[in-house]
Order: C-alpha cells, then sequence, then structure tokens
C-alpha cells in the first residue's frame, strides 16, 4: 500500500460524508413536502449541473463542502430563486440584446413562485428541526455502522500485547537511538525469533530479550508475509535488552448482534471525548505553536513536531490516513473516519450561525416566544464567525505544513 492510495480513499470518504450530509438534508425537505431548488457538491463556480424536476444537481469547482437550498428559508429572500442554468441563459440573453422583448434572444420564462405552502419557514418546527438535524444525523449513523464493522470484521483490544511492532520509538531512555528504529523495523512487522529463540508472545519477546543488554543479537521478523532477519545491538534499559517499540494490542472480534450495543457505548464515549475536546481547542492550538521541532534524526519520521497534541488540521489529518493506510493499518484509518464524522457531526450542531446548529437554536427561539428571529441582524455575526472559522482553518493548515505530527507509523 502507498501514501497516495490512503490519501485519496480518505478524500473519497469524506465526499461521501458531505453528500450523505447534504442528502440527509435533502431526502427530510421532500419527505416534508418542501421545495429543494439546488443540491450541489463543493462551492465557487460551477463545474457541471443538470436539472431535474424542480430541482438542480450539480458539482463546484472547490470540493469543500456543499449545499441543499431549500426554498422559504429566509423570509427575506426573493421567490425567484433562478436554477443555475436559468441565469445563465439570461445572461447570454442580456448580452445578445436584452430578454425583454425589444430584440435578441428570449430568456427562459421566470419559474412560478414557490407555495407558501412548500417553503421551509412556514413548516411546523419540528420538521424544520428534523431538516437541519438530519445532517449531523447521517454523520452520526456512519460512525456508528463504522464502529460496528470495526467491533465485527477487525476486533478490539483485550490489553494483552503482542510482537508485532505498532510504532517505534526514536530513542531510548537515555536519550540514545533505539536500535529497531536504527535496525529498519516499523510498523507491522512481526517479531518472531531472537537469536534463533522462536517467539509467540509478549511475555516470550521480554524473556528472550532478558539478559541480552548490550550485545548483537538477530531479530528474525514477518514483514508482507515473509522472513526477514536484521542483526542489532540490543540497548541496555536497567540491565534488560531494549529493542525500542510499542507493541500493538491483541484483538478479540465480537458478534454481529453483540457488537449492537457495544457501538452504541463506544460511539457515546467518544462522542463526549468529542465535546469535551472542543472546549479546549483554543489552548490545543497553542500547545501544537509551542511545540519544540526535534533534533535531526531523531524525529518520529514525519519531519516535524512531536505529537504531543493539539488539534489536527484537514492536512494533518489527509495525511495521517495515508500513512496509516500505507502501513496496513486499517483499523487506525477507519478509526480517522468515526473521529472525523463524529467531530463535523458535533461541530455542526453548535447553536451558531451559519451551522445547523444556529438554526435550530433560531427555530427554539421561535417555538418559545412566538417571534421569528430578525435573520438580518445575525448576519454580521455570522459573517465573524465564518471569519473566524477560516482563521481556524488557515491555522490549522499552516501548522500542519510548518510543523507536521511525526508519522505514528515508524
Amino acid at each position: 500500500m502507498t501514501t497516495l492510495l490512503g490519501v485519496a480513499l480518505f478524500v473519497l470518504a469524506l465526499m461521501v460524508a458531505i453528500f450523505l450530509h447534504e442528502g440527509g438534508h435533502f431526502v427530510t425537505a421532500k419527505l416534508f413536502g418542501m421545495k429543494v431548488e439546488r443540491f450541489f457538491l463543493g462551492f465557487g463556480p460551477t463545474v457541471w449541473s443538470f436539472r431535474r424536476g424542480e430541482t438542480e444537481y450539480g458539482i463546484k469547482a472547490l470540493p469543500l463542502g456543499g449545499f441543499c437550498k431549500i426554498a422559504g428559508m429566509s423570509p427575506y429572500e426573493s421567490d425567484s430563486n433562478f436554477l443555475e442554468e436559468d441565469r445563465a441563459a439570461r445572461r447570454r440573453a442580456a448580452r445578445a440584446g436584452g430578454d425583454d422583448g425589444s430584440g435578441g434572444v428570449a430568456a427562459p420564462p421566470r419559474p412560478e413562485p414557490t407555495d407558501p405552502s412548500r417553503q421551509f419557514r412556514n413548516k411546523p418546527a419540528w420538521q424544520r428541526a428534523v431538516v437541519l438535524a438530519a445532517g449531523s444525523f447521517t454523520h452520526f449513523v456512519v460512525a456508528l455502522v463504522l464502529i460496528w464493522v470495526v467491533l465485527v470484521a477487525i476486533g478490539i483490544g483485550t490489553g494483552q500485547a503482542t510482537t508485532t511492532v505498532q510504532r517505534t520509538v526514536p530513542t531510548t531512555q537515555s536519550g540514545s537511538p533505539a536500535p529497531a528504529q536504527a535496525a529498519g523495523l516499523r510498523s507491522g512487522d512481526q517479531i518472531v525469533a531472537i537469536d534463533g529463540r522462536r517467539v509467540g508472545s509478549f511475555e516470550e519477546l521480554r524473556a528472550a530479550l532478558a539478559d541480552k543488554g548490550g550485545e548483537r543479537i538477530t531479530v528474525t521478523y514477518v514483514r508482507d508475509g515473509q522472513e526477514h532477519e536484521t542483526t542489532l545491538v540490543a540497548a541496555d534499559e536497567n540491565g534488560r535488552g531494549f529493542l525500542g517499540f510499542q507493541p500493538t494490542e491483541q484483538t478479540r472480534r465480537v458478534g454481529p448482534i453483540a457488537a449492537l450495543p457495544q457501538s452504541a457505548d463506544l460511539f457515546w464515549d467518544t462522542t463526549v471525548a468529542t465535546v469535551k475536546g472542543l472546549g479546549g481547542l483554543v489552548s490545543g492550538i497553542a500547545d501544537r505553536m509551542s511545540a519544540p521541532q526535534p533534533e535531526p534524526g531523531v524525529g518520529g519520521g514525519g519531519g516535524g513536531g512531536d505529537g504531543t497534541g493539539g488539534p489536527i488540521g484537514i492536512v494533518g489529518i489527509t495525511r495521517l490516513a495515508g500513512q496509516a493506510v500505507a502501513s496496513n493499518q486499517w483499523a487506525i484509518f477507519i478509526a480517522i473516519l468515526i473521529q472525523l464524522n463524529i467531530v463535523v457531526g458535533v461541530f455542526n450542531l453548535l447553536p451558531l450561525p451559519p451551522m445547523d446548529g444556529g438554526y435550530l437554536a433560531f427555530v427554539g427561539w421561535q417555538v418559545l416566544t412566538r417571534r421569528e428571529v430578525d435573520l438580518r441582524k445575525v448576519v454580521p455575526v455570522a459573517a465573524l464567525i465564518v471569519g473566524l472559522l477560516v482563521m481556524l482553518t488557515v491555522g490549522l493548515v499552516w501548522l500542519d505544513i510548518t510543523n507536521p505530527v511525526p508519522d505514528p507509523f515508524r
């Protein structure tokens, strides 16, 4: 496997998540009889679109999200929300001589005004709330399904270490280079013998290294189904031989039925941890900015920061997903997708405009006070929040590039 394949798979999974998110809004809006005018993936200039019925579907140039345009979400919007192809035809008609009947190419007929009963703002509050929450709900469903897949197909840790390398460490406790990394051992390698002595468990491996501190030994390991050997000098740590790697944990698969409640428990625990993590977002960025650069040759192989914590931007997440696939760590790759879906789902429900959670808060306010929120007054607040989000995104991308988290699989 290659890192590029992992990156491509992650980007594909991200686009599917965006499609499902907007699809949640689309399906529920249609279910309640609302008029959906546009369903697009991406932002910016339109690359391709087509019209089917009353809805225009398409793809835009910047794959940074998507949108589902439902008629009547704002009482101040014009009812003449022409589809993109209609607007383009009108522009062509105007350039050719006008569309007012004085000559030139006739413009397409204006669409009929939307029936008030099909407009979003005129639907019952509970229907509007369902439509707004449907996007995040799809992320939570995806996360639950992926957790179930991991439990059934891959398994969960039992707490028992194995002889398979999860990652190598750069240095020993004394600060000297760790022998495993220097000898070329890497994530996924399974150690099967020390100086010809077969080892089948981590305890047997520790026993085989007990009196090898400071000695040159031959390590036999399996990589991609083939046995290999490497010679190294075991580090001496308190009289015991030390190779310098973190072992993978033994896993246990769960039956399809038993996995259902366990999936719900793991989903809840991860969601709670995500909510708590959002509270430390600013301090986490500060930690990453102040993290020291590792000395040459000592870093974890990622070429940057020490990975001591802090949020990771989309560039860093994409890189990590690619590294996981390159190291054949599919469980970690799926775990990244699970965490991403939960983070996006929770973040989108924050009661801040222009998030779906902000509009949900408006619906709640209307139910409690019997008054609509004046969206014209909300625009400056929404613009400020969007600006802060853009700054956050740009800042995390800059950190991902200038101070990347080290490759944890080396």
